[in-house]
């Protein structure tokens, strides 16, 4: 078994940060420790914040070792000095690491690189038995295979090629203890789970099988490769066990060709919307913005395409130029430039200029407030009606934000709602609706005690009289868990009719039901 957990456990010390820690704060956890030798995980998201604390290391630490692991420092590390660290460890990082590890305690001079053939990944020790009280309320991450069949040029599991799979014992063995010990969420961080059938059936079966109500399982697929025994097997699931990561990156055809990107685009499209119709499964839609030959217009179709599947969430991503992609060593053919540091994100494109992509990224956090958030349902399925495409309804309700500096702070959710209700009032007629139908959206979230200055708020005086005695004595005895309010119409349809409306707070997803004393 190639672990550190057990064998090294006296002599390591783990030490868990964030990209949201201060680096000082960093800096003197590290120092405390007073280790002989310091090891950083590195990626695209933390390499700028390591490249920074290493050289303050140096000079409060002179005499210790710096080893790197991780994608950031794997490309080509034999060229490249990677900031003075005295080692690099590569390939399959549980035995190169376990070797460096040994070469320490043993007072072997470092090799300037670690690098290991592939290995069988039962021999990997399961890292997490000894420390899930640790992990409580956290996403744990979890790998049942490495490496990718596809190509793709913007990603690095493309380089490997092989995929290997851990044995269904072995797999049993770890789902059961996320089961039993009912973690919140298990991440599969397989690159494309669904790639071998017999795998992911067994996997889905079994969390089916021995599902413990709580515990919500994530993973990454390709819904083209989606077969009909799968569709069947995911039918059984409970609604929350399980969800779905799928990319479609672009639905330009000539795009997918160029980052060689195999996928069946109408097949993707069908599995997706039979996912959607079983009703118990998350689905999480990507797009990235960037790509080679897609422009702004080619994006905005790509955009409508994707949002017309009604995902539960729409990333709208933008591409990064890895170290040792594909198309970061065709960047000039492609006309593609990006910013110098991690994580290399583009600035423009043959295709697609600067201003385009500030304007996707003030879209990107348009669909991220109102959409992905889940919090105005109603609201925009009704404001979507007022424009061509969803594309432009975000695209305007963007410029809109920005044109209001409602870019320079945060905001309350309050205020998310007025300032949707300042963008639809002054391109739709029935403002007196609009104002019935946020309110709607407000108390079917949560049951609001501030409401902004447009909503007109219910008068509860008159609630007893107009209801009857029983239903007002009920809603009172429960108020923690109902909730009434007067609408002027039976919202979520543009019905003109007074109305009650009984909101029930007490399990999640939140319900409501129409009352027609009036009608």
């Amino acid at each position: 078994m190639y672990t550190y957990c057990k064998d090294f456990k006296d002599n390591l010390a783990l030490k868990e940060f964030t990209i949201n820690n201060h680096e000082n704060y960093i800096l003197r956890s590290i120092f405390k420790e007073q280790a002989d030798v310091v090891c950083f995980s590195c990626y695209i998201w933390n390499i700028e914040i390591v490249k920074r604390l290493i050289r303050n290391i140096k000079k409060v630490m002179p005499n210790t070792k710096i080893v790197f692991g991780g994608p950031e420092v794997s490309y080509n590390p034999e060229s490249e000095n990677f900031f003075g660290a005295d080692a690099i460890v590569l390939g399959e990082g549980e035995k190169s690491f376990y070797n460096l590890v040994l070469d320490i305690l043993n007072g072997k001079e470092l090799n300037k690189i670690y690098k290991s053939e592939k290995i069988s990944l039962d021999d990997i020790s399961f890292c997490y038995t000894d420390c899930i009280e640790d992990y409580e309320n956290k996403i744990i991450y979890y790998e049942s295979s490495r490496g990718c069949p596809f190509n793709c040029q913007y990603c690095l599991s493309s380089i490997d090629g092989e995929v290997r799979f851990l044995s269904e014992k072995r797999v049993k063995s770890d789902l059961d203890f996320f089961i039993k010990n009912k973690v919140t969420q298990v991440k599969f961080i397989d690159r494309t789970f669904n790639c071998n059938e017999q795998h992911a059936l067994f996997i889905w079966n079994h969390i089916i099988e021995n599902d413990n109500g709580v515990t919500n399982f994530h993973f990454e697929i390709s819904a083209d490769l989606l077969t009909d025994k799968m569709l069947e097997t995911l039918k059984k699931a409970r609604t929350g066990l399980i969800q779905f990561e799928i990319g479609v990156q672009s639905t330009n055809i000539n795009t997918l060709l160029e980052i060689q990107r195999k996928t069946n685009l109408n097949k993707l499209f069908e599995k997706v919307k039979l996912i959607k119709q079983l009703g118990n499964i998350h689905i999480h839609l990507d797009l990235i913005a960037g790509l080679p030959l897609e422009g702004f217009a080619s994006f905005r179709n790509s955009f409508n395409d994707v949002f017309s599947l009604h995902p539960d969430m729409l990333q709208l991503g933008f591409l990064k130029l890895l170290r040792g992609s594909g198309l970061r060593q065709n960047a000039e053919k492609f006309g593609i430039v990006y910013n110098d540091y991690a994580p290399y994100e583009i600035l423009y494109t043959g295709d697609l200029s600067f201003a385009d992509i500030l304007t996707l990224k003030s879209i990107e956090n348009m669909v991220d407030i109102y959409y992905n958030s889940n919090n105005f349902v109603n609201t925009l399925e009704y404001g979507l009606k007022n424009f061509e495409t969803p594309f432009d309804f975000f695209h305007a309700l963007s410029e809109f934000w920005e044109d209001n500096n409602y870019d320079s702070v945060s905001h309350r959710k309050i205020k998310l709602y007025e300032i949707l209700f300042n963008f639809l009032e002054k391109i739709d007629e029935n403002v007196d609706f609009l104002k019935d139908l946020i309110k709607f959206d407000m108390f079917l979230g949560e049951n609001i005690k501030n409401l902004p200055a447009f909503v007109t708020k219910t008068d509860y005086s008159k609630i007893k009289c107009e209801l009857g005695d029983s239903i007002y004595k009920d809603i009172i005895k429960t108020k923690k868990l109902l909730h009434i309010e007067k609408f002027n119409y039976a919202v979520p349809d543009c019905i003109k009719k007074d109305t009650y409306i009984l909101f029930d707070y007490g399990e999640k997803p939140n319900t409501y039901t129409y009352l027609y004393p009036l009608w």
